[in-house]
């Protein structure tokens, strides 16, 4: 977003720049705050809606994930931290497989089918034939995961950030599926690409910033970056706050998911865990929040994903 400060290296310890990274987020939550709603096409809303109730296992002191990841060295939060991450984690039940809702991925409709539309003779081309090669441009910034593919390989169009809200510190994550009816059984990496892509247009055509998830598994098992974790996620209603969402592509009320997929999310929840300093009671499928009417990972996915969540170190 134009007049906010540039990234700052995170040094541990320095206090200094912890004073400066803190002034550089309260720039970006009170820049966000005075969008006009004429910035955007009907002028509905001004940026993806914020979660309705606080999250209340975020305390004092958690750093935010941008200060994680730039140093790429974990942060301790304290023992306060730790007892309320414990005190406030819901139940999760390790043996719910099936859920008599829609099959969705994502809450309200899932990711919108892209459908050849002609644009009028006047309107510029939204996409391109393939991913533009501005990387900062494209990646809007760092990934949840150092070592996911970039967002730059895929994206055919830039996020909107005006759209989109600061990432909270994390408290939680999310296991979900694309749950689409065009199943995808390919490994080969453009149509990894083609299909995340999809997603984005998808999101994208719902007023959202930008692809919902902060990272994809493609079937070949290959981790790629979603959303920047700069920003908040749009992939579970009302509980967005402080959690990264973590899309495994597939429809698991069809299809097997493949072991390289299984083996990819167990590192993946493991990192991520470790980086954020995430309780492991505080790991999810998509079905397991509370007040989400979907099926999603799907019955195929949750049976597995509970089986690696049980295996995750306490």
């Amino acid at each position: 977003m134009k007049g906010l400060p540039p990234a700052i290296e995170v040094r541990l310890g320095d206090e200094t720049f912890a004073r400066r990274e803190l002034d550089a987020v309260r720039i970006m939550e009170q820049s966000l705050k005075h969008i006009s709603p004429t910035a955007i096409s009907g002028g509905e809303l001004t940026r993806e809606p914020m979660d309705a109730v606080a999250d209340p296992c975020r305390v004092p002191g958690m750093l935010a994930p941008q200060q994680l990841t730039a140093s790429g060295r974990r942060a301790f939060l304290g023992i306060a931290a730790l007892f309320t991450l414990a005190a406030c984690a819901p139940k999760q039940n390790q043996n719910l497989t099936s859920a008599p809702t829609r099959p969705d991925g994502i809450w309200d409709s899932g990711p919108a089918p892209v459908v050849s539309r002609r644009a009028p003779p006047s309107a510029p081309a939204t996409e391109v034939s393939k991913p533009a090669t501005n990387a900062s441009a494209q990646s809007g910034g760092s990934a949840a995961l150092a070592w996911a593919k970039p967002r730059s390989i895929w994206a055919r169009g830039a996020p909107e950030i005006s759209l989109m809200n600061p990432m909270l510190p994390v408290t939680s994550i999310t296991v979900h599926h694309d749950g689409l009816d065009k199943l995808i059984t390919s490994t080969t990496p453009n149509e990894m690409a083609d299909r995340i892509d999809l997603y984005r247009t998808g999101h994208r055509a719902k007023g959202w910033g930008d692809i919902g998830y902060h990272l994809i598994i493609d079937r070949a098992g290959t981790l790629w970056q979603g959303r920047s974790i700069r920003y908040q996620g749009a992939h579970v209603k009302n509980r967005n706050e402080g959690n990264i969402g973590v899309l495994v592509m597939g429809n698991f009320q069809i299809q097997q998911p493949t072991k390289a997929q299984l083996a990819t999310l167990s590192r993946v929840l493991a990192d991520l865990r470790a980086q954020y300093r995430v309780a492991k009671s505080r790991i999810y499928s998509h079905r397991e929040w509370k007040g989400s009417a979907t099926s999603c990972p799907g019955d195929k996915l949750q049976v597995a994903f509970a089986k690696i969540r049980t295996a995750q170190r306490a």
